[in-house]
């Protein structure tokens, strides 16, 4: 008998006993559950009705009469008695055994239901006065298992059907293609030629096949073990990466524990780490060696950029540039003070932007990078978890700037990132679950604006571990943006944003992050929400959702799309950060915006640069033209205030120093 005949009758006679217990089983469950019923209605009915006659008021004669006689019209009892406490009848009624014409009399004799009996006690206060007897009827009960029984039959008999249907046509298909494909395939990859093109053949079902795969399971197992134990012992052996030349994490983690514990002028420096976050993408597009190639140029320029800075230069400790992972590359600059590293790190991101490649889509890959400061004081863990929060941040900006981590900040919540991915999607998960997400509200007014009662609100999260510490978005967003939480998160701040408007006057502006827009369930979630039944009209008007203008350079189709999205809803709009990305004026006029925020260096510089004076005059400009507000939150001095509302921009309230108001200058 072949393997298939013998597969298709074990498996068969396996389904049989499955369905037959099935069926066994469901019947003895009902007609369990229908007797403990029977019980039930027999024991609750005896108590409710001695209950009643046990009553003062119940004494009579007549009136017990009508209470039992009640009970028994009902139709759903065989018998109720009453005798008194001699034992001689007082009260009988009773029915002849009922016979249902739709249950068939074997049935019934197979399947026989329990009659059961609840007896109760009478009494007139402390004096017992007699017994009575309640006895439920069956006729229900088996018409109901008659009807529960035919319908389970008719399901275990068509499923068994089905399926005899289906491993048909299952094993008539694995022949044809374990015949067809699978055995020759095996056999030629096996003897280490080119794939044969599969046909047919008439073999001894799967006799060849599985000796094919034995084949190749031993070929195989035995190459992977070499490979293994090789790899194994390059990395026991050497310190360096191997695709590009450089040295490897170990490496670097020891140098850098090794320069923290020296004790002297390279005790103190910078860490600069620089991502590829499109890897995967540059390998999809480019063959493995040329993707090698890639990574081992972007390494030789960057130690070129490093032998230019040193060279002519007394350098105690040198640079090392290293290979973290497949994406992550680390550079140890010792005896770097601030504005050196500065130079340095910004001539390693225009080289890194340079040598960017075009990846699927016809986009360049995209890096992130992150610098930090260290010190004697310092622990190797600590280093690298302020540069792992600062990829985040970076990744969450979705620029190639640089994120700056100081270990001077002294951030709250940074040392939470020292465990790692694991330890931010518990925390922000547990978040999410149990409502630990808040809304900070601040008022947040406008010269001249029509708009009076203004909120900006930021989420934060409660951290219950930490005695229900708040942290800021800024601290645990970009990891939600890394673990794909960001959507979640930017989802529960509208729904927060709404329940604040709905107990509060005035507008609120709430932020999103960019990453968010481009996860494909966020659009229709947030519509949802907007058209909710908790999203009124009236408060809808007064959310504004605001996001940050990288995204209409970067991600124009998805930044217009949201925006009309939230316009359809009734909602409004907001594009911060404009002066940090000019190029985003080319786009004003797609997406419907209802005010652009100015900022940065623009308007710190205002009255010193000739080119921030006439970018922030095109802006406003283009702005107002459009019937945008342009508004500013930060201004330095009296001075620029007084540019600033020169050309309509409206400064917030607060935002210009009182003292330098009141002088009308810069001061000394």
């Amino acid at each position: 008998m072949s393997l298939l005949k013998q597969l298709l009758i074990s498996v068969t006679v396996a389904i049989l006993c499955i369905l037959v217990g099935t069926l066994v089983l469901s019947i003895d469950g009902a007609r369990t559950y229908l007797n403990n019923q029977l019980q039930a209605q027999s024991e609750n009915a005896a108590s409710s009705l001695a209950l009643s006659l046990s009553q003062p008021a119940n004494q009579d004669e007549v009136l017990r009469e009508l209470l039992m006689s009640a009970l028994f019209d009902s139709g759903q009892f065989r018998q109720v008695r009453f005798s008194g406490v001699d034992g001689q009848v007082v009260f009988d009624r009773s029915m002849p055994a009922s016979v249902s014409g739709t249950v068939p009399e074997w049935f019934s004799q197979a399947l026989p239901l329990r009659q059961p009996s609840a007896v109760r006690y009478i009494s007139d206060g402390w004096k017992q006065v007699g017994e009575l007897t309640v006895t439920a009827d069956d006729l229900f009960a088996r018409e109901t298992l008659w009807k529960t029984s035919a319908r389970v039959l008719l399901l275990v008999v068509g499923a068994g059907l089905l399926w005899a249907l289906f491993v048909v046509l299952l094993m008539r298909w694995l022949k044809r293609v374990l015949n067809d494909e699978i055995t020759e395939q095996v056999r030629a990859i096996a003897e280490g030629g080119a794939p044969a093109q599969p046909h047919r053949r008439r073999i001894a079902e799967l006799s060849q096949a599985t000796q094919a795969i034995k084949e190749v399971r031993q070929r195989v197992r035995a190459t992977a073990q070499e490979q293994v134990a090789r790899i194994e012992s390059l990395q026991l052996e050497l310190n360096s990466d191997p695709v590009t030349g450089l040295a490897n994490r170990k490496f670097f983690v020891n140098e850098l524990r090794r320069v923290l514990q020296a004790g002297d002028a390279a005790s103190e420096g910078h860490v600069l780490i620089f991502r590829q976050r499109d890897l995967a993408g540059v390998n999809a597009q480019m063959a493995r060696v040329e993707a090698d190639s890639w990574l081992r140029s972007v390494g030789e320029t960057v130690l070129r950029i490093l032998h230019d800075s040193v060279e002519g230069q007394e350098v105690g400790e040198k640079p090392l540039l290293a290979r973290l992972n497949g994406s992550d590359f680390v550079l140890l600059l010792p005896v770097f003070n601030g504005l050196r590293a500065t130079r340095l790190v910004e001539k390693v991101r225009q080289a890194l932007s340079i040598s960017r490649v075009r990846v699927a889509g016809g986009g360049l890959c995209r890096w992130s990078l992150a610098l930090t400061d260290y010190s004697a004081d310092c622990l190797v863990s600590d280093v690298l978890a302020r540069l792992d929060h600062g990829l985040m941040s970076a990744e969450s900006a979705g620029k190639d700037n640089i994120e700056v981590v100081a270990r001077a900040d002294g951030q709250p919540g940074l040392a939470s990132a020292a465990p790692g991915e694991k330890a931010w999607r518990s925390l922000i998960d547990d978040a999410l679950l149990y409502g630990r997400l808040e809304l900070s509200v601040q008022p947040l007014v406008y010269e001249n604006d029509t708009v009076t009662d203004r909120h900006e609100a930021t989420l934060a999260l409660r951290d219950e571990a930490n005695g229900g510490s708040l942290l800021s978005g800024h601290l645990f967003m970009p990891a939600a943006v890394r673990l794909g939480l960001s959507a979640a998160c930017d989802l529960r701040a509208i729904d927060l944003g709404l329940t604040w408007l709905s107990q509060h006057p005035g507008k609120l502006v709430v932020r999103v992050s960019l990453p968010s827009l481009l996860q494909p369930h966020y659009l229709p979630e947030m519509k949802r929400r907007l058209q909710g039944l908790k999203a009124q009209p009236e408060t809808v008007n007064r959310l504004i959702l605001e996001i940050d203008a990288h995204g209409l350079v970067a991600y124009a189709e998805e930044v217009e799309a949201f925006c009309r999205e939230v316009v359809s809803a009734g909602a409004g709009v907001g594009l911060r950060r404009l002066a940090e990305q000019p190029a985003a004026l080319l786009y004003l006029h797609r997406a419907p915006l209802h005010y652009i925020k100015l900022g940065g260096d623009i308007i710190g510089g205002l009255m010193s640069s000739p080119g921030a004076m006439q970018l922030m005059v095109a802006i406003s400009e283009t702005a107002i033209g459009m019937g945008i507000k342009v508004y500013a939150d930060e201004v330095g001095d009296a001075g620029t205030a007084a540019v600033l509302r020169e050309y309509g921009v409206q400064l917030a309230e607060g935002a210009v120093p009182v003292q330098e108001e009141q002088e009308g200058g810069f001061g000394e």
